[in-house]
């Protein structure tokens, strides 16, 4: 199953840009594998924060393709597996990924009650890749 196939309506997201497959936030949560403790909410904002990042990325190559006529990336001539073309699979799991970094990002702020961006000077030296409140 891909994350936009079994579409429910309460679980459907689809963004203002119809080139790009909708998708399903339970099919979402179940392939990055999140406990219920990660509301509904949560992972609609870091999906959106996800998609919003690849999007303006493949900004350009989505007008090119849209200038030659394709509607939807599942147009876009590719291969596919299990009937699904591996387009749209690299994008949806861009979205996860993406997402699941978003997630990892608003679970720090909120744990720490205070955004944590790494030191630009610091944060090369850490091996970790860990990020440090500016005045600690």
């Amino acid at each position: 199953m891909t994350l936009y196939t079994a579409v429910t309506p309460s679980s459907h997201y689809l963004g203002d840009d119809t080139f790009w497959p909708a998708i399903d936030l339970a099919e979402l949560r179940r392939v990055l594998t999140l406990s219920s403790t990660i509301s509904e909410a949560r992972l609609k904002v870091a999906m959106m924060g996800a998609t919003s990042h690849i999007h303006r990325l493949l900004a350009t190559w989505r007008f090119k393709l849209r200038q030659q006529g394709y509607e939807h990336l599942n147009d876009v001539p590719a291969p596919t597996h299990n009937n699904c073309s591996i387009l749209v699979t690299h994008y949806l799991n861009a979205v996860e990924v993406a997402t699941a970094s978003e997630l990892y990002h608003l679970i720090r702020v909120v744990e720490c009650g205070r955004p944590c961006p790494p030191d630009p000077f610091t944060y090369k030296s850490l091996s970790t890749g860990e990020a440090r409140h500016y005045d600690d």
